[in-house]
């Protein structure tokens, strides 16, 4: 081998060299805390990844546990086919665009006022956060009882005199889903509440004082100052809030099983649950879910380009 050669070969293998020791440098280095993510990434792939892709795979199969066929498109054609699932997707829809006006409002209000008090403070914000420890699904049973014939609702009209007004609640298909988006009011939930009133201590108090200065009310300066400053959390709560209720089918489980009827209450969720758990129909399930999974990543991304805008328009 010629010089020349000789010197070829050793530039080209000297940056592979400083690589690779590189790497084992960085290994070295880092190892331990690649072991100790290591778990972390070998339960995400068992419990998150696998069940997504097996999902996936499924929604195109009949899938009843003991055998698996392939039926290529036929589940997602009997689901946009199925009239339950419209009156689903339409229940879901009042739903979440129920609760992405009360968390815009009613958690705000009481963090902005509790905000502005001056003496107790500290009480007030226990008194709102201290539902937190309450579970949810204990929530959803007292408010079952409530909405019961012999419930709260019917026994303080009793008490009114207006007797007549008294229903079963949950029973009437006109007041069924009105009476489950009505569970927990006034809907001053903890955690709303608490990154509210975080995101309004975080404003400079030299901002706030300037506006003083300048004349500015206490509702101006509300309007103009605090709330343009918190809409980073405005819109945190509000993509939670989408994805969380979108979903969510615990309190139609639990109250009403879907009905009045066959539709009145019932939620792509509980279809899913429905078709797997009554039915053993894992593959059209999967395809209920598959179909929950594409629109919340449609809504994720959609959320994430628009933030992206907002902040370059920034």
């Amino acid at each position: 081998m010629s010089q020349s050669e000789r010197s070829a070969v050793g530039k080209t293998s000297l940056p592979y060299g400083k690589r690779r020791a590189g790497v084992m440098q960085s290994v070295r280095r880092y190892g331990l805390f690649y072991l100790l993510l290591a778990p972390t990434f070998l339960f995400a792939i068992a419990f998150y990844y696998y069940p997504l892709l097996s999902g996936i795979y499924h929604s195109f199969t009949y899938w009843d546990i003991k055998r698996t066929v392939w039926v290529g498109l036929d589940n997602y054609t009997r689901l946009f086919t199925n009239p339950a699932t419209a009156a689903a997707w339409r229940n879901m829809a009042l739903i979440v665009g129920s609760q992405m006006i009360v968390v815009l409002t009613l958690p705000l209000l009481g963090a902005a006022l509790v905000h502005h008090v001056r003496r107790g403070q500290y009480w007030w914000r226990v008194a709102f956060v201290l539902p937190i420890v309450v579970p949810a699904t204990v929530i959803v049973f007292v408010w079952r009882w409530f909405y019961g014939v012999d419930g709260g609702i019917n026994y303080l009209l009793r008490l009114a005199g207006m007797e007549e007004i008294t229903r079963a609640w949950l029973g009437d298909p006109a007041t069924a889903l009105w009476a489950i988006i009505f569970v927990g009011f006034p809907w001053v939930a903890g955690l709303n509440f608490l990154i509210y009133l975080a995101a309004l201590q975080s404003i400079p108090e030299e901002v706030l004082d300037a506006a003083r200065v300048d004349g500015a009310t206490a509702l101006r300066t509300f309007f103009q100052i605090e709330l343009p400053m918190i809409r980073p959390q405005m819109s945190l709560l509000l993509m939670l809030t989408i994805i969380y209720y979108l979903r969510s089918f615990d309190a139609p489980l639990i109250m009403t099983n879907g009905g009045p009827g066959t539709t009145g209450t019932l939620v792509p969720g509980l279809q899913m649950y429905r078709s797997i758990r009554d039915e053993l129909d894992l593959g059209y399930g999967s395809a209920i879910g598959t179909l929950l999974f594409g629109v919340l990543l449609a809504v994720s991304l959609l959320n994430l380009a628009i933030r992206r805008r907002l902040e370059k328009a920034a």
